[in-house]
């Protein structure tokens, strides 16, 4: 019989489920039970020959646990034995024998009996076998007798990809774990998604770092080089961090150090990012001649132009033309000049970037104490000019065992200082949206200004002076300390207490200097005279400077009591408990002002202004000092929870495990006539590793497993309260009093909102490991989930938070590693064979809206918009959540090339009977008006996503890539029409698909864009008949044209996320450089993805509901060198 090992370091310190290695005796017992039972007739043949000896003695981990179950042979024979309770074991061996000592997760020993001489022998951590101990909620267990569903990646394996945050590093690496990047800003984190939650409430993700709650700043401050491993709680198993974990828990694992001599480690890593060029397919814009012959359209179909404030391009050289000031030959000049013009500007506001990391560590210690220390530094520059990001970080480690105390100790801080462009410039949206026709320098290399938005005042605006000339920036500070002492009370019984502290510190400054286009528009000078405007002006004198401070103090108190016993000396039966107390403080403070006469460069002082008198109100600034923003506002938020959470572990024969978690919380969110106060949330769930019995002598078989697991989970509103909250004013002016206002109304009826989570699970592993992997559906019911429902204004409010709202949400994961080939061999400290390893994974999820009593596509919500149905933002029974509809598009008119769509004619034809639209719309609910012009599109969520990650070595050399998917989403795209129908401003760009426009009758025939309207053509599609009915659908034509059918396209994709090349140098040649190893990488990411030729270069995870475009995600490319001394 083959002995079945797990590769899997097994963890007794910390755990819930520790005492489960008890049961592993009996395994052990059973697969060396043949050899002890021949063992027997062979000591009766040794005893006549040769003389021997018992031997006892202890085997112990690195913290001085007895390890249970140790199997210990001798080297080369058939004598064998297992450990007890205790780590003890005694065998009678030859003289001179040699003893191996091996267990799961741990390195394999052989030791030289010495007669007489007691043994004690430590077994450590097998480095290569640790990704078998899974971390879970308080703990570790193996992942042999793991009854969750829980996702877990090794950092190592991901220390080839470049990112510049942990959410980044994710995509792609688990099933169910959805990331997704919003825009390509490298200073921008991605956001994760968890089973895309079960609730239609969004909640994100529960961060654990270390065994603390942290929030997401934080976790994407952490130095990826210091994390070891990260581990996801999907299923009901995140019950046992109560209501925070309702979006499920992703819990964050540093490094510690490992036995050994110091090592100290060195990682450089340069990266490169491509900034958007007009080339790409994703900037599907106008060039200055396209643009140009847009204009000559306008003019010559004589419609009006808007922002003639922002008087430049074409229509201005038009406008002077017209009007005499300049004659046709300097007008055909000007117009040549601004069609080959084409600004790059996507080159001046742009960079390509390099950035840099660097890492230090040291590691090392002995048996009784163990320290890691590390410091990181990264520097990062973003794809906007200006924008860039430094990051300083350290952590010191320290684990100490002795006898039956334990103590782990841990500092860690880091400091961020990040500098953006102020969102008020948006320099992507310029850089996008901006006419290629308008110059940013006049012919004598100055900045060249354009007035913008006002014909009366002196505004002279460009987007370089802009951007140079204003900032925003945000330092963060953090510091934590994080202490637990553990004693063992006896042999089955363990008292532990954990603490937390940890302090953050953020100060934002946004700035505009004197010169910028934002302080003129709050100044008014006048263009002829240059005086301010003393009753208009918002800001006489000087600049703004807006500032943000806040304070974060978080304190966590822990007390675990854990016993741990087996039944019986055979290990058939193991029990496990544990009863653990938080208490947690979370304290929030700051203040936020905004100041305007700022001067920096005369010592950072702020102007006063002259004393006002009758020629001097400042009427409107001074009504701008009494507002919260100019005044101050103070910011003091705490928040105190208690909770208590116990745990039941039961194992017989290690086939059989079950687990039962629980957990009590108490909130304020809700009033006394809820009854739901304190709410308890628990989960049950169980293994059976067949391959432990009915399948234990299937050779081919290495593991089989079923998983199943059961649990409730509840959230709470966050914008409710059961008692009426007041939130205390200043002065009333008219009343010469102190005042109150209604910040919020009681809800005292309000009850959590409950999920009940069904999972199961197949674990296997196949053909001596070379197939693994992990199938499994899970199902999750969220009843009483809030809904918003409309009330009458006598109430004092117009909506209110119920309990109605009911969600199915399912799907299916699978995760598989494929070895097919491994002849891999080391010689000398050179590599030799070949290795592959394929992993696929994918994670599908099919989310319902649920009504019991309305049908299929009836609307779960009291009041409802069109526009609800058109941004996903309604709630349709039978539909998954973020549905949205469209338009039906039925051609242009080939007439005057107007957008035409089914349900819009006035006209119907009814039993042959032609009647009007507005009539038989009238006999009917608005919903199904809408209903009718409209037809069910998709969802913006994928239904499936996953990634195929593959790894072929030879030799030295590795190369690996991840391409990640996504299939069932769907994608509108950016709107062309954003003014509704309104000529946009000469300075403006426009998308290129206006190059096919309609333009004359039968063009209809070959494009789908409209064409430019003139006269009533234009008038009909501003405004048509059904704008002033109560069931109006639309506000006119060319909205209708940005949401129809036309314009949805599929979001599938495929992308390659990522590529690496490594090669290691060989040990014989470390040695000669006096180095433990060394290795060089190069990889890149975003490399290329595979989507719609509809999206026109439109990335997959960007909508089109705006005009707005963020910077696509960027292909980026790093070097890196690892050192270890």
């Amino acid at each position: 019989m083959s002995q079945k090992r797990s590769k899997n370091r097994f963890m007794q310190d910390i755990g819930l489920c520790k005492p489960l290695c008890a049961a592993m005796i009996l395994c052990s017992w059973l697969i060396l039970s043949p050899t002890t039972a021949k063992a027997a007739d062979d000591v009766a043949i040794t005893q006549a020959v040769d003389q021997q000896s018992t031997v006892k003695g202890t085997v112990v981990d690195i913290n001085g646990e007895p390890v249970i179950g140790a199997s210990v042979k001798v080297d080369g024979g058939t004598t064998g034995t297992i450990t007890d309770l205790d780590g003890n074991f005694s065998l009678l061996v030859p003289a001179g024998a040699k003893l191996v000592i091996s267990f799961v997760g741990y390195q394999t020993q052989v030791i030289t009996v010495k007669p007489g001489t007691p043994l004690k022998v430590v077994l450590k951590e097998d480095a290569e076998l640790l990704d078998e101990v899974v971390v879970v909620g308080y703990g570790t267990v193996k992942r042999a007798n793991l009854t969750g569903a829980v996702s877990s990646v090794k950092m190592d394996d991901l220390k080839d990809i470049p990112a510049t945050n942990l959410s980044a590093v994710l995509m792609g690496t688990m099933p169910g774990v959805s990331v997704s990047e919003s825009t390509g800003n490298p200073l921008a984190n991605a956001s994760i998604k968890i089973r895309t939650s079960g609730s239609w409430n969004s909640e994100p993700p529960l961060y654990v770092i270390d065994g603390f709650i942290r929030d997401d700043t934080y976790f994407n401050m952490l130095d990826p080089s210091e994390i070891d491993n990260i581990s996801v709680l999907k299923d009901a198993a995140a019950a046992v961090y109560g209501v925070r974990g309702a979006g499920g828990v992703i819990l964050v694992t540093t490094k510690k150090g490992k036995v050994g001599a110091p090592s100290v480690s060195y990682s450089l890593t340069g990266t490169f990012r491509q900034r958007p060029r007009y080339t790409d397919r994703a900037v599907n814009v106008m060039n200055s001649q396209e643009r140009i012959d847009y204009s000559r359209d306008v003019i010559k179909n004589q419609l009006n132009v808007p922002n003639l404030d922002s008087w430049v391009g074409y229509e201005a050289a038009y406008y002077e033309y017209s009007t005499g000031k300049i004659n046709y030959q300097e007008f055909l000049e000007q117009v040549r000049e601004m069609e080959t013009v084409n600004t790059d500007w996507l080159g001046i506001l742009m960079q390509d970037s390099y950035s840099h990391s660097h890492s230090l560590n040291v590691s090392g210690g002995t048996d009784h104490i163990r320290y890691y220390a590390s410091l990181g530094y990264n520097d990062e520059n973003g794809n906007i000019r200006g924008e860039s990001s430094d990051r300083y970080s350290a952590m010191a480690s320290l684990n100490l065992n002795y006898n039956r105390f334990m103590m782990q100790f841990k500092l860690n801080g880091s400091t961020m200082k990040r500098e953006y462009t102020p969102a008020e410039v948006g320099v992507t949206t310029y850089a996008y949206n901006t006419s290629r026709s308008v110059p940013a320098y006049d012919e004598n290399g100055e900045l060249w200004f354009y007035q913008k938005n006002n014909v009366s005042y002196d505004q002279p605006f460009s987007i370089i002076n802009e951007r140079k000339n204003s900032y925003d920036k945000i330092n963060t500070e953090q510091l934590g300390l994080n202490v637990s002492l553990e004693y063992r009370l006896l042999q089955s019984l363990k008292v532990g207490v954990f603490c937390s502290y940890n302090v953050s510190n953020s100060s934002e400054d946004v700035y505009f200097a004197d010169n910028t286009w934002y302080i003129a528009d709050l100044k008014k000078a006048s263009m002829s005279t240059g005086e301010i405007d003393i009753t208009t002006t918002l800001c006489p004198v000087g600049g703004e400077l807006r500032m943000d401070n806040t304070k974060n103090e978080n304190y966590s108190l822990r007390g675990t009591l854990t016993f741990n016993k087996a039944m019986d000396k055979e290990l058939n039966h193991v029990l496990s408990a544990s009863l653990i107390g938080e208490l947690s403080s979370s304290k929030y403070t700051g203040f936020k002002i905004t100041k305007r006469g700022y001067m920096p460069d005369r010592g950072m002082i702020f102007n006063k202004l002259e004393t006002m008198n009758k020629d001097n109100l400042y009427t409107a600034y001074n009504e701008w000092l009494l507002t919260d923003d100019a005044m101050g506002v103070m910011k003091d938020n705490l928040t105190n929870l208690v909770g208590l959470v116990g745990s039941f572990v039961y194992s017989y024969k290690n086939s059989y495990i079950f687990n039962v978690n629980g957990r009590i919380d108490f909130s304020n969110k809700f009033g006394d006539a809820s009854n739901d106060k304190l709410l308890p949330i628990w989960s049950v769930s169980g293994r059976w590793n067949m391959h432990e019995n009915v399948l234990k002598n299937v050779g081919w078989i290495d593991m089989l497993a079923l998983k199943m697991s059961f649990g409730y989970q509840g959230n709470m509103s966050a914008l409710d309260s059961p008692r009426l909250i007041i939130k205390k004013e200043g002065m009333d002016n008219s009343f010469k009093e102190l005042y109150s206002t209604i910040a919020n109304y009681p809800n005292p009826n309000l009850k959590w909102e409950k999920t009940s989570t069904y999972n199961i699970d197949v674990d296997f592993s196949l053909l001596n490991r070379k197939i693994r992997g992990t199938i499994g559906y899970y199902y999750r019911y969220t009843r009483d989930a809030f809904l918003s429902k409309k009330v009458s204004v006598v109430n004092g409010v117009e909506a209110y938070t119920v309990n109605e709202g009911n969600l199915r949400n399912q799907g299916y994961e699978l995760t598989l590693n494929f070895m097919p080939v491994n002849t891999a061999t080391s010689l000398n400290g050179q590599q030799r064979g070949i290795v592959w390893r394929f992993d696929p994974n994918f994670g599908s999820v099919f989310n319902q809206l649920i009504d019991k009593v309305k049908r299929k596509d009836r609307v779960l919500q009291d009041e409802v918009k069109y526009e609800d149905y058109l941004n996903g933002k309604v709630q349709v029974a039978g539909r998954p959540v973020n549905t949205f509809y469209s338009y039906r598009f039925k051609g242009l008119n080939p007439e005057n090339g107007s957008p035409m769509f089914y349900g819009t004619d006035k006209t119907t034809m009814v039993n042959g009977e032609e009647k009007l639209t507005k009539e038989i719309y009238g006999e009917m609910d608005r919903e199904d008006v809408w209903l009718t012009v409209m037809e069910h599109s998709g969802a913006r969520e994928p239904f499936l996503q996953g990634s195929i990650s593959n790894y072929l070595g030879w030799r030295n050399l590795g190369l690996s890539f991840n391409l990640a998917y996504s299939v069932g989403s769907k994608i509108r795209l950016f709107r062309m029409f954003p003014n509704d129908g309104v000529v946009v401003g000469p300075e403006k760009n426009l998308r290129r698909e206006f190059v096919n426009r309609w333009r004359q009758p039968g063009d209809e025939k070959y494009t789908n864009v409209p064409g430019i309207l003139t006269g009533s053509a234009w008038n009909d599609a501003r405004w048509p008949w059904w704008t002033t009915e109560p069931y109006k659908f639309s506000n006119n034509l060319w909205e209708m044209y940005d949401f129809s059918n036309i314009r949805v396209v599929s979001g599938n994709y495929l992308k390659l996320s990522s590529l690496s090349l490594r090669y290691v140098v060989p040990e014989y040649i470390c040695k000669k450089m006096r180095v433990k190893s060394l290795y060089v990488n190069l990889s890149g990411t975003n490399l290329f993805t595979i989507c719609s030729r509809k999206l026109k270069g439109q990335d997959p995870s960007q909508s089109g509901s705006t005009s707005l475009i963020n910077l696509s995600v960027r292909p980026t490319y790093s070097l890196q060198l690892n050192v270890t001394f």
